[in-house]
């Protein structure tokens, strides 16, 4: 046979006689569960659908988005798979095609590979839908494992998401302990204040003294003017002229003691200057309290809009049959990539030998 069509021949059996024999007879049949779950932040409506009720159309942050996708890729949800379901074990079991299955005693970077390649995370921005699809060599690990990383995936979310919580309330709290200790500063000292002074309005107080100095005053003067018009027909030893006198004279003695008490440093006065910046400060405090509440109230809505949530908008499907690898599919890509293999070593065999005749 010539050489060029024995080439030929060998170049067109031997891959269709070596994809045939792997595909048909030895590949391992892999299953796939597939899920489809979908990120909610608080201030989205459960009930929000398109396409007649059929895709949900939140629009979750894409970094979040992302973070749900390097997870289920990472070493801790891989460790994790191998600790619930001897996943290491099981993609390397023997019975498994030499091809297909983990290499024995791989170290966890070779596992972890192995792993990303199983496991297949897309995201469709037009419905936000994450498709989360998991294979394995048994329809019920296969089920298992794409439930199991569901399940961890919405507890990491549920943890970033009371952390976002936490740390839009923590200020809030904070701002709110530190008016209430503020506020009851302010009382404390007002207490101490009414105890000292043994008044508990010092402004009314005031009022009241100088009510009462105006009525003294008045009292005074009328008396003084009764004295004045008796002693002009009566002698003043008589015993009238004399009580008029020691009326005129205590009158006097109770209205000096009054305006001294309302005007000593330590009387009236005094106490109104030091309890007038407690009132200022009592109100400040109570402004601030009631504007501490209300920051808080509008952290608690702002973090309920900052709240995520990973709905599982598929359940995991439990593969009754095996869809991988498509042996018909997979036989003619491998018998497809070999010809063309082929023709470009072909074609670089045929310029190298020209070249060679060219410059002989």
């Amino acid at each position: 046979m010539n050489p060029v069509a024995l080439r030929i021949v060998v170049a067109a059996l031997v891959p269709v006689v070596i994809a045939v024999c792997y595909f048909g007879f030895i590949a391992s049949d892999r299953y796939v569960s597939e899920s489809a779950v979908v990120l909610r932040s608080g201030n989205q409506s459960a009930s929000n659908f398109s396409f007649g009720g059929l895709l949900p159309v939140s629009n979750p942050d894409t970094q979040d988005v992302l973070v749900v996708s390097d997870y289920i890729a990472s070493m801790e949800m891989a460790q994790h798979l191998d600790e619930m379901f001897s996943l290491r074990d099981h993609y390397s079991d023997p019975s498994l095609d030499y091809i297909s299955r983990l290499t024995s005693g791989s170290n966890d970077e070779e596992y972890l590979e192995y792993f990303q390649g199983m496991v297949t995370v897309k995201y469709e921005e037009t419905s936000s839908i994450i498709s989360i699809s998991t294979r394995a060599y048994s329809p019920d690990i296969a089920h298992k494992i794409n439930r199991e990383i569901i399940e961890r995936s919405e507890l990491l979310i549920n943890r970033l998401s009371d952390r976002i919580v936490e740390d839009t309330l923590q200020t809030a709290r904070e701002e709110l302990e530190g008016a209430t200790a503020n506020a009851r500063s302010i009382s404390g000292r007002l207490s101490r204040f009414t105890s000292e002074n043994q008044s508990i309005n010092p402004g009314t107080d005031a009022t009241s003294i100088a009510g009462l100095i105006s009525a003294l005053e008045g009292k005074l003067a009328e008396t003084r003017a009764r004295y004045t018009e008796k002693s002009a027909y009566m002698r003043e030893s008589t015993a009238e002229m004399r009580a008029l006198m020691n009326r005129m004279n205590g009158l006097e003695t109770e209205l000096q003691r009054e305006r001294l008490r309302l005007s000593n440093e330590q009387g009236v006065g005094t106490a109104i200057e030091k309890y007038k910046p407690l009132l200022v400060e009592e109100e400040l405090g109570r402004q601030r309290y009631a504007a501490a509440l209300q920051a808080l109230e509008a952290a608690r809505v702002e973090s309920q809009t900052k709240k995520r949530y990973l709905a599982t908008f598929v359940q995991p499907s439990k593969p009754s049959s095996s869809t991988e690898p498509d042996r018909v599919i997979d036989a003619i890509s491998a018998i497809l990539l070999s010809f063309l293999l082929y023709a470009i070593f072909a074609l670089f065999r045929a310029a190298i030998r020209e070249h060679i005749d060219f410059a002989i």
